[in-house]
C-alpha cells in the first residue's frame, strides 16, 4: 500500500509538469519561434516518458485519439500548431476581404 500512496504522489507532480507543457504551447499561439523552444524543452526533458509525451499531445488537441507512440505525438503537436498558425493566416486575409 505505501508503494501506492507514493505513485499517486508522483502522478500528481507530473500531472501539474503535463498540465504546463500544455498551457505554454497553448499560449504560443502561432508564434514559430516560441513553438520551436517549447517543443525542443518537451523532447530534451528527462522527467517525461512517452506516455507523458502522447497525453501532452492529446490535451493540447483539445482531445481525439491518442497517438501510439512518442514519435507520433510530437508529429501531432507540431500538426496542431501548423493548423493553429494557418487559422490565423486565413482570419487575417478574411478581416481584409470583408466590406464592414
Amino acid at each position: 500500500m505505501a508503494n501506492s500512496r507514493g505513485q499517486k504522489k508522483q502522478r500528481a507532480a507530473d500531472d501539474k509538469l503535463l498540465d504546463d507543457y500544455v498551457a505554454r504551447l497553448i499560449r504560443v499561439g502561432d508564434q514559430r519561434p516560441a513553438f520551436e523552444t517549447a517543443l525542443a524543452d518537451i523532447k530534451t526533458d528527462d522527467r517525461l516518458k512517452a506516455a507523458d509525451i502522447i497525453s501532452i499531445a492529446q490535451r493540447y488537441n483539445g482531445g481525439g485519439k491518442k497517438s501510439s507512440s512518442k514519435a507520433m505525438a510530437l508529429a501531432a503537436i507540431s500538426k496542431r500548431f501548423v493548423e493553429i498558425v494557418r487559422f490565423h493566416a486565413k482570419n487575417k486575409v478574411a478581416e481584409r476581404v470583408r466590406p464592414w
